[in-house]
């Protein structure tokens, strides 16, 4: 399982719903959670601007993350909804130990015009 940060904005209908009836929204988005196999890790909500929500979950792949968002972004619900995949240090450390590896064979454009 991977790491994915997903952040955004609730949209006025989703208030709407939330005055009317307030309820466990974690409670309510889990079976859709469960559906894609995926773990959440943090489900926050905070008084941002630019994004009043944040979560932290685990899911297979790219994939499924693009998949569940526009799910959510169907229910018009959200203004926006975005994701990011999250590495913790050993894993970025493994992406730029192959940068390393493979940085012998690259070119750059100045080298190519006979600059530095």
């Amino acid at each position: 399982m991977k790491t994915y940060i997903m952040y955004g904005k609730t949209s006025s209908e989703y208030a709407a719903g939330m005055v009317s009836k307030p309820h466990n929204r974690i409670e309510v988005v889990q079976p859709l959670v469960d559906q894609f196999n995926m773990k959440i890790r943090e489900f926050l909500f905070t008084n941002g601007e630019s994004f009043n929500w944040l979560g932290v979950c685990e899911a297979e792949d790219d994939s499924t993350m693009e998949a569940v968002v526009g799910i959510i972004l169907s229910s018009g619900n959200w203004a926006n909804m975005h994701w990011s995949r999250a590495y913790d240090s050993l894993e970025y450390k493994a992406i730029y130990d192959k940068a390393h590896e493979g940085m012998a064979s690259y070119v750059t454009t100045m080298q190519v015009a006979g600059g530095s």
